[in-house]
């Protein structure tokens, strides 16, 4: 588990800040006749009053001029576009995957995200009763060494007796991000684990946000001893009615502890069988992109290296990836959407796929070049997963997840705007080298231009980052 809250995850942006004249600076006859307060309002005054005769002068002038723009389009001058020009650079931001493009429905399915103490937050899930009738917490007792955290939920209220539940039972519930949206006679596939040593009348259901309005309910029935060890169920559930703001429920009337975990719900038709949202992914593919750019830049490098994208933990079962903190854009992703996904939605779109590495460097942190191996080590790995025969020890992890031919990974994108940082020309060598070593035929490219990574193995292509601040007014 590497998901922490972040130190720094707010991006400030900085403004020139305007010094205050203080009285002490001002002869002394002055200071006494001038207070400070009317100084700052005509110091304020006459900077507003530069700004726009500026304006007004700038604006004449240009009123003023003419300007003649002459275009050739003789043949003999025309140039063919590359065809591999136009493409799609994805980000994990605002919810672009994980909540977005990703169908899974159900936020932080693994109740990993309120981190590695228990009892943690297990935000967004909310209970269904009060104090009285359950208790809910999360421990440490997942079936799963990468991922821990399960919940437990113990409940104190039965269907009859002196302690009766609630007529809809006691429970807990999730809503989502900002709602599920559950469509009309669309059938969903709903999975979990679940581990308890007592008897079971559990109902899993899809309602609106206040819980009135029953969509869709599946109820799972058991014995003591069917649940003794971890188990997972999946079972499908057909919505009656359409809701754009639903939510998951798990819900019972029977007194006991159950313990869940990988909680998840995904629709049934997703783009290409693949586990995307038809809608979304049908967008892109109308884009007709000829290359997709992934995962994303600031994502890949965390502001700590702690929290930043690792490829080898996104790979293979989905209830075995750990997931980790996004504290660049401050949310948790489960990983659902990882490297193997990714790889997937390249090929399904008809894209060429650009893996952007992590270089060895965060926004607050760099690993120097003595210790730079085993991040080179990982990036040749990476390529070994894409592109590896189903023999080779990562090759043969993705025929284990349904795709024995390689990808047609031919494309590494190094780092994310790195170029000032102290280790970064002599890392980048060794990662050229190694990668130029073990795969000659991959195109590298660098965000900084060829004075500062080398002259001497410079990048095959280049995609500088180039960005502008435009102050529209002064306040």
């Amino acid at each position: 588990m590497r998901g922490r809250r972040p130190r720094n995850a707010a991006l400030r942006p900085r403004f020139p800040q305007i010094r205050h004249w203080r009285a002490s600076a001002i002869p002394e006859k002055v200071a006494m006749a001038v207070p400070r307060r009317s100084l700052d309002g005509r110091l304020f005054w006459v900077l507003g009053l530069v700004c726009a005769m500026y304006q007004i002068f700038f604006v004449r002038s240009a009123a003023g001029q003419t300007a003649q723009l002459s275009v050739n389009a003789s043949p003999q001058n025309t140039q063919m576009i590359p065809e591999n020009m136009f493409g799609i650079f994805f980000e994990e931001i605002n919810h672009a995957g994980a909540g977005g493009l990703w169908a899974e429905l159900v936020n932080n399915r693994g109740f990993e995200a309120g981190g590695p103490n228990t009892p943690s937050n297990i935000d967004p899930w909310l209970i269904i009763g009060d104090e009285l009738n359950i208790i809910v917490a999360t421990d440490r007792s997942s079936c799963f060494a990468t991922n821990p955290i399960a919940l437990r939920m113990e409940v104190l209220c039965e269907s009859s007796g002196n302690d009766v539940c609630p007529p809809g039972g006691v429970g807990i519930y999730n809503p989502g991000f900002w709602g599920m949206n559950i469509e009309e006679a669309k059938v969903y596939k709903v999975s979990m684990y679940i581990r308890s040593s007592d008897s079971m009348d559990l109902t899993v259901s899809l309602t609106s946000s206040d819980g009135l309005q029953n969509l869709a309910a599946y109820t799972i029935t058991a014995d003591k001893e069917d649940f003794k060890e971890w188990a997972k169920v999946e079972f499908d559930l057909q919505s009656s009615e359409r809701n754009s703001n639903s939510r998951l429920q798990l819900t019972t009337r029977t007194s006991g502890i159950v313990w869940f975990d990988q909680v998840s719900l995904m629709p049934s038709d997703t783009y290409m069988g693949h586990g995307y949202r038809k809608d979304l992914a049908s967008m892109l593919a109308n884009l007709k992109p000829k290359f997709l750019k992934f995962p994303g830049g600031n994502y890949v490098m965390g502001n700590y290296l702690l929290n930043a994208f690792r490829w080898s933990e996104t790979v293979g079962p989905w209830e075995e990836r750990p997931g980790h903190f996004n504290d660049v854009w401050g949310y948790w992703t489960d990983d659902g959407l990882g490297f193997f996904e990714f790889l997937q939605l390249a090929e399904d779109l008809g894209a060429c796929p650009v893996w952007v590495v992590n270089d060895g460097a965060s926004r607050n942190e760099q690993v120097p070049s003595a210790t730079i191996a085993a991040f080179v080590k990982d990036v040749v790995d990476g390529i070994e997963f894409a592109r590896g025969d189903p023999g080779t020890s990562w090759g043969s992890v993705r025929a284990a997840m349904g795709h024995p031919e390689p990808f047609q990974l031919n494309y590494i994108s190094m780092g994310n705007q790195e170029c000032s940082m102290h280790y970064y020309k002599e890392n980048y060598r060794k990662f050229y080298s190694a990668i130029k070593a073990s795969y000659p035929d991959i195109k590298i490219i660098s965000s900084c231009d060829r004075s500062t990574i080398s002259p001497v193995e410079p990048a095959d292509l280049y995609d500088v980052h180039v960005k502008t601040v435009a102050w529209s007014s002064l306040r």
